[in-house]
């Protein structure tokens, strides 16, 4: 697939949200939530940028399990008392993975329509 899909954009704006949240939440100070939150955000920019110029199937599948991974990480990595950093993480994990699945349905249904052309 080469076209560009409206939810790399989406996606985008979110691993910039994520990056930032520790500042604009109040959550900095805590060491792992923020690194959690940097790092996932990072790796969310950059997966979304590469999506933008050459969208490829797999990079949605990198998508999802970051998403599901801010989803758990709160859990995972212990920081479920912060309030701010839980909910934050977790709706941007879900927002993101749902993204990459629906992103993943289009491209299964492009190849089924290449299929029925041919």
């Amino acid at each position: 697939m080469t076209r560009k899909r409206w939810q790399d954009w989406i996606t985008l704006a979110l691993g910039i949200w994520v990056l930032i949240s520790p500042w604009v939440y109040g959550f900095a100070a805590s060491g792992v939530a923020t690194a959690n939150a940097v790092v996932l955000g990072a790796v969310v920019i950059v997966y979304s940028a590469v999506e933008l110029s050459v969208p490829r199937v797999w990079e949605e599948w990198l998508m999802l399990i970051g998403g599901l991974w801010l989803l758990v990480s709160p859990w995972a990595l212990g920081f479920e008392a912060k309030t701010a950093a839980v909910w934050n993480t977790a709706v941007s994990g879900i927002v993101i993975a749902l993204l990459a699945v629906w992103a993943l349905g289009q491209f299964g249904a492009q190849d089924r329509s290449r299929q029925v052309t041919q």
